[in-house]
């Protein structure tokens, strides 16, 4: 499967995703996204990649880094997101760059 950034949808003002045989188009930018859950351009990456299903060693790869400093860009990334999955991790990611509203729920603070 391919993942990849190109250049941003002329409709949508944000970035295009290409994912297998989908392209993805984001209504916010990834530097929105950064800047509203407080990643680093690192961390972002790195859940884009996780997205795309790419695995530790792939990503570490394709950033040219180790596996454990992608590793640790990823644990950051869901210490600052609230999320221990990878999946929950990309559900927020992924919903605030399509558009959806997303906050910090009442819940969190009961977990």
């Amino acid at each position: 499967m391919t993942f990849e950034k190109t250049q941003s949808g002329a409709d949508s003002g944000g970035d295009c995703f290409n994912v297998g045989s989908y392209n993805l188009y984001s209504q916010r930018t990834c530097g929105d996204a950064r800047e509203h859950f407080g990643l680093s351009h690192r961390e972002l990456e790195v859940l884009v990649w996780v997205g795309g299903g790419l695995t530790k060693n792939q990503i570490a790869a394709r950033m040219g880094i180790s596996p454990s400093t992608a590793d640790t860009f990823r644990r950051r990334a869901y210490v600052k997101l609230g999320v221990g999955t990878s999946a929950a991790a990309i559900a927020i990611l992924f919903s605030f760059l399509s558009g959806t509203r997303v906050e910090v729920s009442d819940l969190a603070s009961a977990i």
